[in-house]
C-alpha cells in the first residue's frame, strides 16, 4: 500500500511539475568594459554593501579567492557599476578558500 502511495505522488510530481524557462544571458559592464574573469566561475552577491541605498555588486573569484567590489554609482532601476577594487581589511587583500 504505501509503495502504491508513493508511486501515485511521484506520477502525480511529474505531472505537475514546470519546465522552468530561462531568460537570455546577459553581460555586466563596469567603467564601460565587459567584466570578465580570467579563469573560472564567479560567485556574485548583489547587496547595499557601502549604505548608500543603491545595490553594489561583490564577485568572488575561484582564482585568488578575492572579493571585488562593484560600486553602482547609478540607481537600483538603472544601475551603472564602477570597479572599486579588491576588498580588504586591516590594509590587507581579502583572500577566502577557494577550489
Amino acid at each position: 500500500m504505501k509503495q502504491v502511495f508513493l508511486l501515485l505522488l511521484l506520477i502525480t510530481g511529474f505531472l505537475l511539475a514546470q519546465v522552468p524557462t530561462y531568460e537570455s544571458p546577459y553581460y555586466l559592464y563596469a567603467d564601460g568594459s565587459q567584466i570578465l574573469l580570467t579563469l573560472g566561475n564567479g560567485s556574485p552577491l548583489v547587496t547595499d554593501w557601502d549604505g548608500d541605498g543603491d545595490k553594489d555588486l561583490l564577485l568572488g573569484r575561484y582564482s585568488g579567492g578575492n572579493i571585488l567590489h562593484y560600486d553602482n554609482v547609478g540607481t537600483n532601476d538603472s544601475p551603472i557599476l564602477t570597479y572599486s577594487g579588491m576588498m580588504q581589511a586591516g590594509g590587507a587583500t581579502l583572500a577566502v578558500p577557494y577550489g
